[in-house]
C-alpha cells in the first residue's frame, strides 16, 4: 500500500469513525427526550432527514439519496409552550469547529432564535456534554477570539450525563472556573461589540462627509481627495474630511490638489481668508 492508498484508507476510516460515534450521541439525546417527555418537561423529536428517491423497486424497496439539510437535528415544545430546537454535534479530538454547521442549519438555528425559540447547539467533545445556546455558538470569534470551541469552554454549559444527554438538564452548581470562564467570555463579547459600534459609527460619519463632499466639489475631484486622504492613518480620515468640507462650502478651490500638501496650502487660504486676512 502506498502513501496515497494509506491516506484515503485512514481518512475513510475516520469518517467511519465520527459518523458512528455521532450516532451514538444522537442515542444519547434520543433517550434524554423519552425521560423528559415521561415526566411531561419536553416533547423533543428527532428529525427525519430529507431524501429523494431515486429508484423504486418491488416490496417497498427503493434507491434513494439524502438530500441537503432543511431543520435541526432535534425540535420540539417545552412545558409552557415555547419551541425548541437544536443541532447535535460530537467529536472525538480536542476541539468543535464552528463550521460543522452547514449554511442551511446556520439558517435555520438563525431564524428559529429570531421567532423566539430556545436554539443552539448540543455538544460533545470527549466525555463533556453540553447545550450551547444559540446566541454563544454565533459569536465565538467574538467571546473566544477564535471560531471552535474546546472541553474548557464547553463548562458554563455543560449538562447532565447519566447514560442520557440530559439537554435541559445544566450541571449544578457550575465550577468557579466555569463561572470564571463565562464573566470573561461576557467581558470579551461586551468589549467587541463596544468596538464594533464605534467603528459602525465612524464609517456611517465618513459617508455622510463623503457624499456631501461629492455634492459640494463634483464627484472626479471629490474621488481624487479621497485617494489622497485613505493614504493617512485610519483615525485621520474623519478630520481631513470635515476640514476639506468646510473649506469647500467656504469656496476654496481643491480641483487642482494632487497631494495632501496641496490640500493644506488650500485650507490654510480659506481659513486666512475667512478670518479676515489677506
Amino acid at each position: 500500500m502506498n502513501d496515497k492508498q494509506r491516506k484515503k484508507a485512514l481518512d475513510s476510516w475516520r469518517g467511519k469513525k465520527n459518523n458512528s460515534q455521532g450516532h451514538f450521541f444522537e442515542g444519547f439525546i434520543k433517550t434524554a427526550c423519552a425521560v423528559y417527555k415521561q415526566k411531561g418537561i419536553a416533547y423533543v423529536e428527532k428529525m427525519p432527514e430529507p431524501f429523494m428517491v431515486l429508484e423504486k423497486k418491488d416490496r417497498g424497496i427503493f434507491k434513494g439519496r439524502f438530500i441537503a439539510h432543511a431543520q435541526p437535528d432535534f425540535m420540539g415544545t417545552l412545558s409552557g409552550g415555547r419551541s425548541i430546537c437544536f443541532e447535535a454535534k460530537y467529536t472525538s479530538t480536542d476541539k468543535l469547529a464552528q463550521t460543522v454547521l452547514t449554511a442551511e442549519q446556520w439558517d435555520s438555528l438563525e431564524q428559529h432564535w429570531k421567532a423566539g425559540a430556545k436554539a443552539g447547539v448540543c455538544a460533545g467533545i470527549g466525555n463533556v456534554y453540553a447545550f450551547i445556546p444559540w446566541p454563544v455558538w454565533r459569536s465565538m470569534q467574538e467571546i473566544y477570539g477564535h471560531k471552535y470551541m474546546t472541553a474548557e469552554d464547553l463548562e458554563p454549559y455543560r449538562v447532565k450525563f447519566n447514560g442520557a444527554c440530559m439537554f435541559l438538564d445544566p450541571v449544578s452548581p457550575p465550577t468557579v472556573e466555569a463561572r470564571d470562564t463565562l464573566g470573561a467570555a461576557k467581558k470579551r463579547l461586551w468589549d467587541k461589540l463596544q468596538t464594533v459600534e464605534r467603528d459602525a459609527e465612524e464609517a456611517a460619519e465618513i459617508e455622510r462627509l463623503e457624499t456631501a463632499l461629492q455634492t459640494v466639489v463634483g464627484v472626479v475631484t471629490a474621488n481624487r481627495l479621497f485617494e489622497i486622504i485613505r493614504r493617512e492613518p485610519k483615525e485621520k480620515h474623519a478630520a481631513f474630511l470635515k476640514t476639506t468640507l468646510e473649506a469647500a462650502l467656504g469656496g476654496a478651490d481643491y480641483s487642482a490638489c494632487k497631494t495632501l500638501d496641496d490640500m493644506g496650502t488650500v485650507y490654510a487660504k480659506y481659513f486666512v481668508e475667512s478670518a479676515g486676512g489677506v
